[in-house]
């Protein structure tokens, strides 16, 4: 934990959540089940562009920024950073069943972050609501007692910067390919 506030603030959230059937079901939806759903949407909408060469593009861009970010930033954390799970701080059952493992910086955000910051480039409006899909995966880890504020904040972090970094290694999305200049907002559509 890296904030002083977090293992009250966690506790407090998670024995809430625990008290109720509708908002247990609800964190296991949000933090299991809908980054499936934001990971295919993902890929419908990426398919569903008709330039191959703007789909390769955002296509490398978030493979590149998954890898860094989840492959490389987020393992290598892990192995200097040992912070116990909330589940198996508070010496409680998860909402959601997970191992016993550190959580610093959450895997989960460390995927899902590119992805969304991907999104927002093809489609900004759809891009804004996987980036508030993936802080409500967030949010709901930390319900279900798997994550410690600090995991998501972090993992938000590596997601952010596997992006960049994989921005960087590619060529510009419009200015250093003129023949991409010519996509026009159907083609993207």
């Amino acid at each position: 934990m890296l904030f002083p506030f977090e293992e009250t603030l966690v506790r407090a959230v998670f024995d809430v959540v625990n008290r109720a059937a509708f908002l247990k079901s609800t964190a296991v939806f949000l933090g299991s089940i809908s980054p499936w759903i934001l990971a295919t949407w993902f890929l419908i909408s990426l398919l569903g562009i008709k330039s191959f060469k703007l789909r390769f593009y955002y296509g490398s861009l978030a493979v590149i920024g998954i890898l860094i970010s989840r492959g490389i930033i987020t393992e290598a954390l892990r192995n200097l950073i040992y912070i116990p799970r909330p589940f198996e701080f508070f010496d409680v059952g998860p909402v959601i069943s997970h191992a016993v493992t550190t959580g610093m910086p959450s895997g989960h955000m460390a995927f899902l972050v590119p992805i969304a910051l991907v999104f927002i480039l093809m489609k900004r409006k759809d891009g804004m609501v996987a980036a508030a899909g993936v802080l409500l995966v967030g949010i709901a880890r930390i319900a279900a007692g798997v994550h410690w504020i600090s995991d998501v904040v972090i993992g938000i972090a590596a997601g952010i910067a596997g992006f960049y970094l994989a921005k960087a290694l590619l060529p510009k999305r419009l200015s250093d390919n003129p023949h991409i200049d010519e996509v026009t907002q159907e083609e993207i559509d």
